[in-house]
């Protein structure tokens, strides 16, 4: 069913970012972002056609020697509605753009290919890979080479880069109210609250700052679980992780201005807004630096993760809220499980695939094989990264 603008700002509009729309020139495609004589029966019966059941985005990636780490962040982004939307309704241009080797056209290509054509074979991402390749930026060294790289990286590498090709060029300030307003901000970023209080004086003090992704630690989760439970491995939750970073209290000193000097204080970390597509890391590998070299490790117990997910109680608005009040900010809050990236096997020598929700179906993507998956296989998954999108977008 359509979704209307309107939608998206739910109960507090600070809450989540509003989504501009881009007229289409392209492949009409833009029933995300349509008004809401759009979800009249009779409009959507004289406007609706029989489109082939190829052309939905069900292609697989070739694996150019060691790039299953980029093909699973590549199938995310190709199931993703509102970056989806963004370049089949032509919110790049790329007729107009004078940028060599731009990568925000190479991604226009591959959307094109995947949804406008019908065809199923493999795709090759040959233009995404030199426009890494040709790029002269010193953190994108790595990816010239044919050792294999964190998927992480390549996600956080890819939104910068999309970021610079769609918006400003420019990060967005630390403690600033406002960000960019391009596809990559309005999709994946959020803003995060720390708040600092003076054991002494009760005084507090905030800072903002954006945040592309949730990075949430495992190893002292599973110390703490396995103390507990006296489990040598045990098994962890999302809302575990969660939990660890954004419901306890931190001790720490601070220089506390009532006070004129340095204090003892508490210090708690919130989400301020929530991003439409809520991008999580389950930070599988540990690295630790020895006397001579740096040692690596994977941390490997099983995490389990809903397929919808409530955001509400690591939000800097759960407190202070009469039930009602509290219910509707729980249904704006409320995530469904949009991918799943997975590593499976050992630190340096494993292999990337992931599961993207098409419709109502799960899709495995293990390079250029694609194959329908089960909802078991899904949430039995070895998950590194997780996209969730909001309930009103999905």
């Amino acid at each position: 069913m359509a979704v209307s603008l309107t939608a998206m700002l739910l109960v507090d509009s600070f809450l989540l970012p509003e989504i501009n729309c881009w007229p289409g020139r392209k492949r009409k495609h833009n029933e995300l972002f349509s008004d809401s004589m759009k979800d009249d029966p009779r409009y959507i019966t004289n406007n609706t056609t029989t489109a082939s059941c190829r052309a939905n985005g069900l292609r697989g990636i070739y694996n150019a020697g060691a790039t299953c780490y980029q093909n699973v962040v590549l199938q995310s982004f190709l199931h993703n509605p509102l970056l989806r939307n963004f370049y089949l309704s032509d919110g790049h241009q790329s007729n107009d753009c004078q940028v060599p080797h731009c990568l925000s056209c190479a991604m226009d290509d591959m959307f094109q290919d995947f949804y406008a054509l019908e065809n199923t074979n493999g795709y090759t991402a040959a233009n995404i890979l030199s426009g890494f390749w040709i790029s002269e930026k010193k953190a994108f060294e790595n990816l010239v080479t044919t050792k294999e790289q964190d998927a992480h990286e390549f996600f956080q590498f890819l939104a910068e880069e999309l970021h610079e090709r769609n918006g400003d060029g420019k990060k967005p300030e630390i403690g600033s109210e406002h960000s960019c307003n391009c596809i990559m901000h309005q999709t994946f970023y959020g803003k995060m609250q720390t708040t600092t209080t003076c054991q002494n004086c009760s005084g507090q003090s905030n800072s903002i700052q954006s945040f592309l992704d949730l990075s949430l630690g495992l190893e002292n989760v599973v110390q703490k679980k396995s103390k507990r439970t006296g489990q040598k491995k045990p098994s962890l939750t999302l809302q575990d992780c969660l939990d660890e970073e954004y419901i306890k209290y931190d001790k720490c000193e601070y220089r506390c201005n009532n006070c004129n000097g340095t204090q003892q204080a508490k210090r708690h970390t919130s989400i301020k807004r929530l991003p439409n597509v809520l991008s999580i890391q389950l930070k599988r590998f540990e690295y630790r630096h020895g006397r001579h070299d740096r040692a690596a490790s994977k941390v490997d117990n099983e995490v389990k993760f809903p397929l919808q997910l409530n955001m509400l109680p690591y939000t800097n608005r759960v407190r202070n809220h009469e039930s009602r009040e509290s219910l509707e900010l729980e249904r704006s809050c409320t995530y469904d499980l949009l991918s799943v990236v997975v590593h499976v096997g050992e630190i340096d020598t494993g292999h990337y695939t992931s599961y993207c929700r098409v419709g109502d179906q799960w899709f495995k993507f293990n390079d250029h094989k694609v194959e329908l998956a089960s909802l078991s296989d899904v949430l039995g998954a070895q998950a590194y990264l997780l996209f969730y999108i909001i309930r009103s977008l999905a």
